[in-house]
């Protein structure tokens, strides 16, 4: 499921563990964040496998603790610290329905893929060959059918493509492609490869902070927007500044979909400066 269709409580939890996600993946290298991408995906598949499973760790009303115990029966020697971690924290919040998890962790698998990317410096070219897989799947219907046939094992589905794109790809947009063949969670392939291109393209947006300011801002000001956006939300921004003299509240910050105001990005800066005079004294 994308994102935009996420809805409720689903889509305020996607965001808090999407935090979460940034703070375990902030400084760390492209097989830190690889190791993540598989693990969440390994526990997708899980829970894809097991309605009961769903509903058991889903079930507001069950005891927390118990929880956290069958997480460690099930993933417990099979995944790494961090993304057991995330799980855990994962099952205290609140779900729209059964699967809401198991979607938020999908997209969260897909942007770590994307945070490998980018450690990798290959993100801009992981957007680019993902539009250009896409296209070339869309025009083959044989290539459609042979990667939709259950008979075919996901590691002949993967060296179908790999036969067909062979060296042309980054390392990282092979990961890529193998995780989405071997996670298609019943949609047709051209869904789920929307869903993950959709996806890495939300995440850039995200790290793009597209200011408009009713005043020029001196660089001094600007640094300091752009640490206490990079402290709020745990990762690396890219300011875009725009002049605007009538913008509401002098200063607006638009992060992919979310308006930040005027009064929360001054109290932002605010602390940001308050912290930097208490490092240098």
């Amino acid at each position: 499921m994308r994102e935009k269709e996420m809805t409720g409580a689903s889509k305020v939890s996607l965001a808090a563990i999407r935090a979460l996600l940034e703070r375990s993946l902030s400084g760390k290298g492209a097989e830190d964040a690889s190791r993540m991408a598989r693990d969440l995906g390994s526990v997708v598949a899980t829970l894809d496998s097991s309605t009961g499973l769903r509903r058991a760790l889903s079930d507001q009303s069950r005891d927390g603790a118990a929880k956290a115990k069958l997480v460690d029966e099930l993933f417990g020697v099979t995944i790494g610290k961090e993304c057991l971690a995330l799980i855990k924290e994962a099952y205290t919040l609140r779900w729209s329905t059964p699967s809401g998890l198991a979607d938020a962790l999908e997209v969260l698998s897909i942007e770590a893929w994307a945070a490998a990317a980018e450690a990798q410096g290959e993100g801009e070219r992981l957007e680019v060959e993902l539009f250009a897989v896409a296209r070339t799947i869309h025009s083959s219907r044989e290539l459609q059918e042979g990667i939709a046939d259950p008979k075919y094992t996901m590691v002949a589905k993967s060296q179908l493509l790999t036969s067909i794109f062979g060296d042309v790809l980054a390392k990282s947009t092979k990961q890529v492609v193998d995780a989405f063949v071997t996670g298609t969670r019943g949609r047709s392939i051209e869904r789920t490869l929307a869903l993950y291109s959709n996806t890495v393209v939300a995440r850039k947006e995200r790290t793009i902070a597209r200011v408009t300011s009713a005043v020029v801002l001196d660089e001094a000001r600007q640094a300091r927007l752009t640490a206490a956006l990079e402290k709020a939300l745990g990762r690396k921004i890219r300011v875009d500044v725009e002049v605007d003299p009538y913008v509401m509240g002098g200063i607006s910050v638009r992060i992919g979909d979310e308006l930040i105001d005027g009064t929360v990005i001054n109290r932002l800066m605010e602390a940001s400066r308050s912290l930097a005079g208490r490092a240098v004294r």
